[in-house]
């Protein structure tokens, strides 16, 4: 075998090296995303239709959707990914403070905070996070600017059903 040979045998075992671990990193987040992607759905349909019980249906799914992310099998990017979404989360709470936020607001800050914080996924876990994204920021800004009347379904939809989807997506190899 010459040095060229090698390097690119070497060269092969990395790549596939890197997307095992891109494509593990999918397993194990696709089902948490699908989870929170059920509680984004089932509480902003909530809020659009039945606003009275919507703080019943945010706070279960809360409940649901942290015990699931809490019990679920590990994976090895789980303390980046907590502190991730810790760092997201206590952001998105003091700006929805800082700017004396409404329900309207607190929901696009959630929208705009989540996709940012599945753009950095997208940095160092995968491109299909970054989809993730895309997509939720395209529904949250349809929702804000186009049809306002009808934000909170568009952040079901467009922000739930993306990450529903999506994490069907990533449990795929």
């Amino acid at each position: 075998m010459n040095p060229q040979q090698a390097q690119e045998g070497l060269a092969s075992v990395t790549t596939a090296r890197r997307r095992t671990i891109e494509l593990r990193t999918y397993r194990h987040g696709g089902s948490i995303v699908t989870a929170w992607g059920l509680l984004w759905l089932s509480g902003y349909l909530a809020q659009q239709f039945v606003p009275q019980i919507a703080p019943w249906v945010w706070l279960i799914g809360w409940a649901a959707a942290l015990i699931w992310t809490l019990t679920r099998p590990r994976s090895d990017y789980d303390l980046q990914a907590f502190a991730t979404w810790a760092v997201a989360l206590a952001f998105m709470g003091l700006l929805a403070i800082v700017v004396k936020a409404d329900i309207r607001i607190t929901a696009m800050l959630f929208g705009l905070v989540l996709s940012v914080s599945y753009a950095v996924l997208g940095i160092w876990a995968g491109k299909r996070f970054a989809a993730l994204a895309v997509l939720t920021l395209v529904s949250s800004c349809i929702g804000w600017w186009l049809v306002p009347q009808w934000l909170f379904l568009a952040l079901a939809v467009g922000g739930g059903g993306t990450l529903l989807g999506g994490g069907l997506w990533l449990r795929r190899p």
